[in-house]
């Protein structure tokens, strides 16, 4: 049996954003059971963990601000950090980040940022497709 995987549009665009276009096209490229879901406020946070509970990956598809996550996705890291913690959840975590610069290097702090969080959080990095403009 294939395990879900858990794709998070962390724009916090409503809509016609890049990491939702972008989230769409991996999504084709996953087997498997998939569930999509969008990042934009403390709203999202539960159903989202929900979501995590049965799930055996989540991508983070995610734009790059000021060289980092945007900076409403650090309360949701910190609620999933305990969750996943307290459930003894061990995520398979991916990363897709775009930028507006010119080559995908320019992601490479937002990367560090998100293996720490794995590693803080008792989960699996297992890397991240950085995108440029």
């Amino acid at each position: 049996m294939m395990e879900k995987t858990v794709l998070i549009n962390c724009s916090p665009k409503q809509k016609l954003s890049v990491s939702g276009f972008l989230m769409k096209c991996a999504g084709v490229l996953i087997r498997g059971k998939k569930e999509y879901l969008h990042l934009r406020t403390p709203a999202d946070h539960q159903p989202i963990l929900q979501a995590l509970k049965d799930a055996g990956k989540v991508v983070f598809v995610t734009p790059l601000y000021v060289d980092g996550v945007p900076s409403h996705m650090l309360p949701f890291m910190r609620e999933m950090e305990d969750f996943c913690r307290g459930n003894g959840l061990r995520l398979k975590v991916y990363v897709i980040a775009n930028n507006g610069f010119i080559d995908g290097k320019q992601n490479e702090p937002l990367m560090q940022v998100m293996e720490n969080f794995c590693a803080r959080s008792g989960l699996e990095w297992c890397g991240v497709f950085g995108i440029g403009g």
